[in-house]
């Protein structure tokens, strides 16, 4: 019998079904020093660890973490808010608005809808349920571009924290005018500065599939299977990266079990994923099947120093890692750089490189020299 059969075995007559469990004595473990459940993990499974802890742990750890770094919090509202703002004279529109540029009249309204969520939360709160359930289907940004010897690709960007339609018509703006391609907005609706951070929390946690991860999961889907398409990219910021996360782990259970093999999780080679500000505490590359995951950061963004500058060393947290130092700031216009020159790659220990990062252009980004 193996030892997950005799763990639910005992476990159906009532039995401590952790007595019997071994300790791996060649890494020197404690099992008396463990929680029952991640010594159950650890000894039965293969794939094991603290990721599989009570998700209301992680929702603790978090709360907490913003409790005790409550000056990092207050510098991040005043740097991302409108304590933040300044005039400028505008950019031409088409090349994608500074968040906080007021003499761009539209972001004017963005901010009074972030003000207004800020005083209604709890009724936000409250209705947050009603309005997904009449949702059919989350809103998508159209590309305002089209050129055609790029024609063989498809581009996608998901949006963060407290961004509505048109700072996502920005954010999607700014890449079209940098890279020449048309880029698809996924809508991941703001509720307000402190349900966006509930739901951050809860979704990373949890892993929580909200109506955004299953709609993104659909565009991509269908351009993964379209032969037409050689290449399908995905780019995300801050809460956008969960979402991302939870948009491979989909991607690659469907095409793994889809009906009649249809479809193969080889598909998923076509995929390329950049990350900015990532707030996920894992992001997986199944197999390795996607062959470039890169993931930028500013050293002083509060946001991703919760996620991904916290995971460097984590050999769940696939991709390489690229810093911009001494950066500070979190909105994707204003503060995010697309300048390669701009960021340096963490060196990982070696135990947490993965294959696909072991490559001779390791220490550049490829995606900010496309």
């Amino acid at each position: 019998m193996s030892k997950a059969q005799n763990f639910f075995t005992k476990l159906v007559r009532n039995e401590n079904p952790f007595n019997t469990l071994e300790t791996d004595e060649a890494d020197g473990s404690n099992a008396c020093n463990m929680p029952k459940m991640r010594l159950y993990y650890n000894t039965c499974c293969k794939v094991a660890g603290e990721h599989m802890d009570n998700p209301w742990k992680y929702v603790r750890e978090d709360i907490l973490f913003l409790i005790f770094h409550w000056i990092d919090v207050i510098k991040f509202l005043l740097d991302n808010s409108i304590f933040g703002i300044r005039f400028n004279i505008s950019k031409n529109p088409d090349r994608g608005a500074d968040e906080l540029d007021l003499s761009y009249w539209r972001n004017w309204k963005c901010i009074l809808f972030q003000l207004w969520c800020f005083f209604n939360t709890l009724p936000s709160i409250l209705l947050y349920p009603i309005r997904e359930m009449q949702l059919k289907e989350e809103e998508c940004r159209e590309p305002l571009i089209n050129v055609k010897e790029h024609n063989d690709e498809r581009w996608f960007f998901i949006n963060g924290v407290m961004v509505n339609n048109h700072w996502l018509d920005e954010n999607c703006k700014r890449l079209e005018y940098r890279f020449n391609r048309g880029v698809t907005g996924i809508l991941n609706s703001s509720y307000g500065i402190f349900w966006d951070t509930a739901e951050t929390i809860l979704s990373r946690s949890f892993d929580d599939e909200t109506i955004p991860v299953r709609w993104a999961s659909w565009n991509i889907f269908q351009a993964l299977k379209d032969k037409n398409i050689k290449k399908v990219r995905l780019i995300a910021h801050s809460e956008g990266c969960v979402i991302a996360n939870l948009v491979i782990k989909k991607l690659y259970w469907e095409l793994s079990y889809s009906e009649k093999d249809e479809y193969d999780e080889i598909l998923l080679n076509k995929l390329e994923v950049y990350t900015f500000a990532n707030i996920s505490r894992e992001f997986i590359n199944p197999k390795g099947l996607i062959k470039c995951i890169e993931h930028y950061a500013n050293e002083d963004d509060f946001i991703a120093q919760i996620g991904v500058l916290r995971e460097v060393c984590n050999s769940r947290f696939h991709g390489k890692i690229f810093i911009n130092k001494n950066a500070r700031g979190h909105l994707f216009n204003r503060y995010y750089s697309l300048d390669p020159d701009d960021y340096i790659l963490y060196n990982k220990p070696e135990e947490c490189i993965s294959e696909d990062e072991e490559d001779e252009n390791a220490e550049k980004p490829t995606f900010l020299y496309l």
